[in-house]
């Protein structure tokens, strides 16, 4: 991820306690609540300030979160450290990370890959497929090209309307067309795939996000 983009996360997780909050999306809380994953193992990918790894950690699965962004992991550490989690929390960037084989029960890459220059985004998607265990879990959310982000980007500001944008929309690297997301994980078995359009009220102004998620296990 660009210096640029760690910088401006790096300001606005100082910001605030939680700037995202942590309310999680539905169809990740309304799966992994009926999982027993005690004792598994996850990865919580680009994990910014640790949202996905605290519900994870919080129901006894042993998490690895990683993200470039010091701001970010001091928080998760601090959390960790009073609730006593299993999370070991680490500032990396993702291109130095090192997927072992068949390493996690569960993966999790939440508004992470659509940060990524193309080359990079490609490697991650390899070493994710590779890290997975046999019949492991897969999370992924990504911004699509009906975020208002991208619709600035291709029309330019004057035919878009701004406070309808995210304020780090600046951060995007890459926005995913209709079903590139499924497509890309079209050798998984796809528990559930969703694209819209949603209102956002946890940061900022109010603004929308065009949405690609996906839950998803690696064949056993």
């Amino acid at each position: 991820m660009k210096d640029a983009y760690i910088k401006k996360f790096d300001s606005v997780y100082r910001s605030i306690d939680s700037y995202y909050g942590f309310e999680l999306r539905k169809e990740f809380t309304d799966f992994f609540q009926q999982q027993p994953i005690t004792g598994k193992s996850a990865l919580d990918l680009g994990c910014g300030e640790g949202r996905y790894a605290l519900f994870m950690a919080q129901k006894g699965c042993r998490t690895i979160a990683v993200d470039r962004s010091e701001a970010g992991i001091e928080k998760l550490k601090k959390t960790t450290k009073t609730h006593n989690l299993p999370i070991s929390a680490k500032v990396i960037d993702i291109e130095d990370f090192v997927f072992g084989e068949n390493q996690f029960d569960i993966i999790v890459a939440a508004t992470v890959l659509d940060h990524l220059s193309e080359k990079l985004r490609l490697s991650t998607i390899k070493g994710i497929k590779k890290a997975l265990k046999p019949d492991g879990t897969l999370y992924i959310n990504v911004f699509t090209v009906s975020d208002p982000g991208y619709i600035r980007r291709q029309k330019g500001p004057e035919e878009s309307n701004a406070a309808n944008i995210s304020d780090t929309a600046e951060c995007m690297e890459y926005y995913f067309d209709s079903n590139e997301l499924k497509s890309l994980f079209c050798d998984f078995h796809i528990l559930y795939y969703y694209e819209g359009i949603e209102p956002d009220l946890s940061h900022g102004n109010p603004h929308d996000h065009g949405w690609a998620c996906l839950l998803a296990k690696k064949p056993a």
